[in-house]
C-alpha cells in the first residue's frame, strides 16, 4: 500500500471538476484501501496547485444533489480518515469537496507542517473560488478539529464567504494542556536540533478498529514539528481580533474530548459565532466521525438535521 500512495502523491492530472476521473489500480486499491463505496457516484480526483504547493482534490458526486459540502479534516489526518461521513453526505445526496491539508495525506508540502495557519486558510479560498466558477450553490461546510480551526478562520476572515451554513465538529482553538504545550514549546525553541515531537497516538475515540487502524494507516505522520505549534499559538493570538459573524452554526463537541481544550474553546465560539447550536455528545471522544456506531449515527443525524432544516 505504500507504493500505491507514493505514486499517487505523485499525481499530476489537474483536478477536472465535471468529468470523472478514470478509476486506475492505484486508486482502486486507495478507495478500497480506506473503504469508500463508489455506487451511484461520480468521482473526482486530481491536484489543483496553490501558491507553490500541489493539493490533491477529492470530489464525490451523488446522481442527485440538493447541495456540495466542504469537509474538511483534522491535524494528521487526511481524507481517507473521513470515509464514513463522505459516505454519509452523499447518501442524502450532498456532493462532497474534501482534500488533503499541504504536509498532509498525498499532498505536497513539508509532513504535518505549515508556516502560519493563514496558509490553510489560503487554500481553502482559492478552492472555494474554483468551486462557485464550477459548482451550483448551495454551498456548506464542515470542519472536523483543525479543520474546524480553518473554517472559523475562513468564515470570520471573509463576510462574503458563500456558505449557507456551517458545522464544526470538535474544533480546534486551544489544544489540551494548552498552558504547558506553551512552556514545552517556548524550552525546546533555542535547541535548532530539536525541530519535531514523536507523535503519541491518543485513544481518540472508542471504536478500537478505528484506533487499530489509524495506529497502521501509512499516511499519518509519526512526529509534530515545533513549527506547526508555534503556528497554532501564533494563530490563537490573532483570532481573538476577529469580529463576529451571523453565519448560522452548528457546533457539535464530545465530553470526553482530551484533545482539545474544548470548554474555553466553546466559550470562545460562543462570542464569536452568535446564530451558534451547541450539540453536546454525552460519551464522545475527539474523533466523533470515527467513534464506535451509535455516537457517529448521533454526530451524522443532528449533521443532517442542522443542513436540512
Amino acid at each position: 500500500m505504500e507504493k500505491v500512495l507514493e505514486r499517487l502523491s505523485r499525481w499530476e492530472k489537474p483536478l477536472n471538476f465535471h468529468i470523472p476521473v478514470e478509476i486506475t489500480p492505484d486508486l482502486k486499491a486507495y478507495l478500497d484501501y480506506y473503504g469508500f463505496n463508489l455506487e451511484e457516484v461520480d468521482y473526482h480526483f486530481g491536484k489543483v496547485d496553490i501558491d507553490h504547493t500541489k493539493i490533491i482534490v477529492q470530489i464525490f458526486s451523488p446522481k442527485k444533489r440538493k447541495g456540495t459540502v466542504f469537509l474538511l479534516h483534522g491535524y494528521l489526518d487526511h481524507v481517507g480518515s473521513l470515509q464514513n461521513m463522505i459516505q454519509f453526505l452523499v447518501q442524502q445526496h450532498y456532493c462532497v469537496i474534501s482534500y488533503d491539508l499541504q504536509g498532509h495525506g498525498l499532498s505536497g508540502g513539508k509532513s504535518a507542517s505549515v508556516n502560519k495557519f493563514s496558509d490553510y486558510v489560503f487554500v481553502l479560498e482559492k478552492l472555494m473560488q474554483r468551486a462557485r466558477e464550477e459548482m451550483s450553490s448551495p454551498f456548506y461546510i464542515i470542519g472536523h478539529s483543525t479543520g474546524g480551526a480553518i473554517a472559523i478562520n475562513y468564515v470570520l476572515k471573509k463576510r462574503d464567504h458563500h456558505f449557507n451554513k456551517m458545522v464544526l465538529v470538535a474544533p480546534l482553538i486551544r489544544s489540551s494542556y494548552w498552558n504547558l504545550t506553551k512552556i514545552g514549546f517556548y524550552l525546546a525553541k533555542p535547541f535548532p536540533f530539536f525541530d519535531d515531537i514523536s507523535r503519541n497516538f491518543r485513544q481518540n475515540s472508542s471504536n478500537s478498529t478505528y484506533l487499530a487502524f489509524t495506529k497502521n494507516d501509512p499516511l499519518q505522520p509519526k512526529a509534530i514539528p515545533l513549527n506547526w505549534v508555534e503556528a497554532l499559538i501564533t494563530w490563537n493570538k490573532k483570532i481573538q481580533n476577529f469580529s463576529p459573524t451571523d453565519t448560522n452554526t452548528c457546533l457539535i463537541q464530545g465530553e470526553k474530548d482530551k484533545t482539545v481544550a474544548w470548554e474555553h474553546n466553546l466559550a470562545f465560539i460562543k462570542e464569536k459565532f452568535p446564530r451558534l447550536e451547541v450539540v453536546p455528545v454525552k460519551n464522545g471522544r475527539h474523533a466523533l466521525f470515527n467513534e464506535k456506531k451509535q455516537i457517529r449515527d448521533e454526530v451524522f443525524g443532528k449533521i443532517h438535521q442542522f443542513l436540512d432544516s
